[in-house]
Protein backbone atom coordinates (compact mmCIF):
# COMPACT_ATOMS: atom_id res chain seq x y z
CA UNK A 1 0.00 0.00 0.00
CA UNK A 2 1.73 3.26 -0.74
CA UNK A 3 2.67 5.72 2.12
CA UNK A 4 0.86 8.61 0.92
CA UNK A 5 -2.83 5.91 1.30
CA UNK A 6 -1.82 4.94 4.75
CA UNK A 7 -1.43 8.16 5.73
CA UNK A 8 -4.32 9.35 4.18
CA UNK A 9 -6.03 6.04 6.05
CA UNK A 10 -4.33 7.00 9.53
CA UNK A 11 -5.83 10.73 9.33
CA UNK A 12 -9.46 9.17 8.33
CA UNK A 13 -9.17 6.87 11.51
CA UNK A 14 -7.98 9.88 14.08
CA UNK A 15 -10.60 12.28 12.22
CA UNK A 16 -13.60 9.50 12.98
CA UNK A 17 -12.50 8.70 16.52
CA UNK A 18 -12.33 12.66 17.37
CA UNK A 19 -15.55 12.98 16.21
CA UNK A 20 -16.31 9.77 18.48
CA UNK A 21 -15.43 11.62 21.20
CA UNK A 22 -16.70 14.81 20.50
CA UNK A 23 -20.57 13.28 19.84
CA UNK A 24 -19.82 11.86 23.77
CA UNK A 25 -18.79 14.66 25.29
CA UNK A 26 -21.56 16.81 23.72
CA UNK A 27 -23.97 13.78 24.09
CA UNK A 28 -23.25 13.16 27.89
CA UNK A 29 -23.75 17.33 28.22
CA UNK A 30 -26.95 17.09 26.30
CA UNK A 31 -27.75 14.22 28.90
CA UNK A 32 -26.90 16.23 31.83
CA UNK A 33 -28.61 19.55 31.01
CA UNK A 34 -32.08 16.99 29.78
CA UNK A 35 -31.45 15.44 33.14
CA UNK A 36 -30.88 18.99 35.14
CA UNK A 37 -33.98 20.91 33.36
CA UNK A 38 -36.51 17.33 34.31
CA UNK A 39 -35.33 17.51 37.94
CA UNK A 40 -36.35 21.25 38.08
CA UNK A 41 -39.75 20.53 36.22
CA UNK A 42 -40.03 18.10 39.13
CA UNK A 43 -39.25 20.21 41.51
CA UNK A 44 -41.66 22.92 40.17
CA UNK A 45 -44.58 20.19 39.31
CA UNK A 46 -44.25 19.13 43.24
CA UNK A 47 -44.72 22.71 44.95
CA UNK A 48 -47.10 23.52 42.50
CA UNK A 49 -49.10 20.32 43.13
CA UNK A 50 -48.90 20.38 47.10
CA UNK A 51 -49.96 23.83 47.00
CA UNK A 52 -53.18 23.69 44.80
CA UNK A 53 -54.06 20.47 47.06
CA UNK A 54 -53.34 21.87 50.30
CA UNK A 55 -55.26 24.88 49.09
CA UNK A 56 -58.25 23.17 47.41
CA UNK A 57 -61.69 25.09 47.78
CA UNK A 58 -64.10 22.82 49.32
CA UNK A 59 -67.15 21.48 47.67
CA UNK A 60 -69.40 21.90 50.09
CA UNK A 61 -70.77 25.06 49.24
CA UNK A 62 -72.13 23.83 46.01
CA UNK A 63 -73.27 21.13 48.11
CA UNK A 64 -75.45 22.85 49.86
CA UNK A 65 -76.51 24.98 46.63
CA UNK A 66 -78.09 22.33 45.33
CA UNK A 67 -79.36 21.19 48.45
CA UNK A 68 -81.45 24.81 48.89
CA UNK A 69 -82.53 24.43 45.31
CA UNK A 70 -83.96 20.48 46.07
CA UNK A 71 -85.70 21.60 48.82
CA UNK A 72 -86.66 24.48 47.84
CA UNK A 73 -90.54 25.18 48.36
CA UNK A 74 -92.84 25.06 44.87
CA UNK A 75 -94.26 28.57 45.57
CA UNK A 76 -90.72 29.53 46.04
CA UNK A 77 -89.93 33.07 43.97
CA UNK A 78 -88.44 32.06 40.71
CA UNK A 79 -85.42 34.96 40.77
CA UNK A 80 -84.20 33.58 44.06
CA UNK A 81 -84.32 29.82 42.34
CA UNK A 82 -82.34 31.11 39.15
CA UNK A 83 -80.04 32.98 41.57
CA UNK A 84 -79.32 30.07 43.11
CA UNK A 85 -78.56 27.85 40.13
CA UNK A 86 -76.30 30.66 38.67
CA UNK A 87 -74.44 30.53 42.15
CA UNK A 88 -74.38 27.11 42.11
CA UNK A 89 -73.23 26.75 38.23
CA UNK A 90 -70.01 29.53 38.89
CA UNK A 91 -69.20 26.90 42.30
CA UNK A 92 -69.54 24.00 39.79
CA UNK A 93 -66.95 25.72 37.44
CA UNK A 94 -64.59 26.76 40.00
CA UNK A 95 -64.65 22.97 41.77
CA UNK A 96 -63.85 21.43 38.21
CA UNK A 97 -61.37 23.48 37.02
CA UNK A 98 -59.96 22.95 40.61
CA UNK A 99 -60.05 18.61 39.88
CA UNK A 100 -58.58 19.35 36.26
CA UNK A 101 -55.81 21.18 37.61
CA UNK A 102 -55.11 18.41 40.51
CA UNK A 103 -55.00 16.03 37.29
CA UNK A 104 -52.67 18.05 35.16
CA UNK A 105 -50.27 18.53 38.07
CA UNK A 106 -50.32 14.39 39.13
CA UNK A 107 -47.09 13.68 37.45
CA UNK A 108 -45.45 10.25 37.48
CA UNK A 109 -41.95 11.37 37.61
CA UNK A 110 -40.64 7.22 36.70
CA UNK A 111 -37.41 6.74 34.52
CA UNK A 112 -40.09 6.15 31.47
CA UNK A 113 -42.03 8.87 32.11
CA UNK A 114 -41.83 11.61 29.23
CA UNK A 115 -43.91 14.66 29.70
CA UNK A 116 -46.36 15.11 26.36
CA UNK A 117 -48.77 17.90 24.98
CA UNK A 118 -52.24 16.25 25.46
CA UNK A 119 -56.18 17.21 25.98
CA UNK A 120 -56.58 21.00 25.47
CA UNK A 121 -52.68 21.58 25.25
CA UNK A 122 -52.22 20.05 28.83
CA UNK A 123 -48.99 18.77 29.70
CA UNK A 124 -48.92 14.89 31.59
CA UNK A 125 -47.06 11.60 31.63
CA UNK A 126 -49.83 9.12 32.18
CA UNK A 127 -52.43 7.60 30.75
CA UNK A 128 -54.38 7.51 34.38
CA UNK A 129 -54.00 11.19 33.91
CA UNK A 130 -55.21 11.10 30.75
CA UNK A 131 -58.38 9.09 31.33
CA UNK A 132 -59.29 11.15 34.46
CA UNK A 133 -59.17 14.10 32.78
CA UNK A 134 -61.56 13.17 30.34
CA UNK A 135 -63.67 11.67 33.26
CA UNK A 136 -63.28 15.30 35.17
CA UNK A 137 -65.20 16.87 31.81
CA UNK A 138 -67.88 14.20 32.17
CA UNK A 139 -68.54 14.76 35.50
CA UNK A 140 -68.33 18.48 35.32
CA UNK A 141 -71.78 19.33 37.66
CA UNK A 142 -71.93 22.83 35.87
CA UNK A 143 -73.74 20.77 32.76
CA UNK A 144 -76.89 19.69 34.58
CA UNK A 145 -77.20 23.10 35.72
CA UNK A 146 -77.22 24.55 32.72
CA UNK A 147 -80.09 22.18 31.41
CA UNK A 148 -81.85 22.51 34.67
CA UNK A 149 -81.28 26.55 33.94
CA UNK A 150 -82.71 26.24 30.90
CA UNK A 151 -85.71 24.13 31.74
CA UNK A 152 -86.70 26.32 34.82
CA UNK A 153 -87.58 29.43 32.61
CA UNK A 154 -89.17 27.43 29.73
CA UNK A 155 -91.58 25.79 31.66
CA UNK A 156 -94.93 27.66 32.83
CA UNK A 157 -95.83 27.27 35.96
CA UNK A 158 -91.75 27.54 37.03
CA UNK A 159 -91.52 24.25 39.06
CA UNK A 160 -88.54 22.20 39.88
CA UNK A 161 -89.94 18.81 39.35
CA UNK A 162 -89.20 15.67 41.61
CA UNK A 163 -86.89 13.93 39.53
CA UNK A 164 -84.56 16.88 39.19
CA UNK A 165 -84.78 17.12 43.17
CA UNK A 166 -83.27 13.62 43.80
CA UNK A 167 -80.58 14.65 41.25
CA UNK A 168 -79.70 17.58 42.92
CA UNK A 169 -79.79 15.69 46.10
CA UNK A 170 -77.51 12.52 45.00
CA UNK A 171 -75.10 15.33 43.15
CA UNK A 172 -74.89 16.78 46.52
CA UNK A 173 -74.36 13.97 48.38
CA UNK A 174 -71.72 12.67 46.72
CA UNK A 175 -69.74 16.14 46.77
CA UNK A 176 -69.91 16.31 49.96
CA UNK A 177 -68.32 12.45 50.05
CA UNK A 178 -65.50 14.03 47.46
CA UNK A 179 -64.66 17.00 49.47
CA UNK A 180 -64.41 14.55 52.17
CA UNK A 181 -62.07 12.54 50.24
CA UNK A 182 -59.76 15.70 49.30
CA UNK A 183 -59.67 16.75 52.95
CA UNK A 184 -58.62 13.81 54.05
CA UNK A 185 -55.60 13.82 51.28
CA UNK A 186 -54.94 17.44 52.17
CA UNK A 187 -53.80 16.52 56.14
CA UNK A 188 -51.46 13.97 54.63
CA UNK A 189 -49.91 15.84 51.78
CA UNK A 190 -49.65 19.01 54.18
CA UNK A 191 -47.64 16.78 56.26
CA UNK A 192 -45.47 15.61 53.87
CA UNK A 193 -44.72 18.82 52.95
CA UNK A 194 -43.99 19.99 56.27
CA UNK A 195 -41.57 16.81 56.81
CA UNK A 196 -39.88 17.61 53.71
CA UNK A 197 -41.04 13.97 51.84
CA UNK A 198 -41.44 13.44 48.55
CA UNK A 199 -42.18 12.38 46.12
CA UNK A 200 -45.86 12.99 47.12
CA UNK A 201 -48.70 9.73 46.64
CA UNK A 202 -50.18 11.89 43.58
CA UNK A 203 -51.36 8.21 42.21
CA UNK A 204 -53.01 7.67 45.14
CA UNK A 205 -55.38 10.78 45.15
CA UNK A 206 -56.13 9.94 41.60
CA UNK A 207 -57.42 6.58 42.79
CA UNK A 208 -59.44 7.61 45.52
CA UNK A 209 -61.11 10.67 42.90
CA UNK A 210 -62.08 8.32 40.39
CA UNK A 211 -65.24 6.32 42.50
CA UNK A 212 -66.22 10.17 42.99
CA UNK A 213 -66.38 11.53 39.47
CA UNK A 214 -67.50 8.01 37.71
CA UNK A 215 -70.27 8.30 40.20
CA UNK A 216 -70.99 12.06 39.48
CA UNK A 217 -70.94 10.78 35.78
CA UNK A 218 -73.43 8.25 36.46
CA UNK A 219 -76.40 10.63 38.28
CA UNK A 220 -75.94 13.13 35.27
CA UNK A 221 -76.21 9.97 32.92
CA UNK A 222 -79.15 8.86 35.07
CA UNK A 223 -80.41 12.49 34.91
CA UNK A 224 -80.36 12.54 30.91
CA UNK A 225 -81.79 9.35 30.72
CA UNK A 226 -85.06 10.08 32.31
CA UNK A 227 -85.66 13.76 30.27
Amino acid sequence: MPKRIRTSIIILIVLVFISFLTYNHLNHRWESKYNHLKSLYQQKNDSGYIYIVTHASSAIPLAETLEKISTSKEDEDPAKIQQLITQAQAQAKTINEQLLTIIEFSDDFSKKSVPEVSINQTVMTTELQKDMFILAFQANVWRPLYNISYNYWKVKPKLINEDTRKTLLALATELRALDKTITSYKEVAADMAFRGQTPYPKTLLLNQLKPHLEKLKSIQNSMNKNR
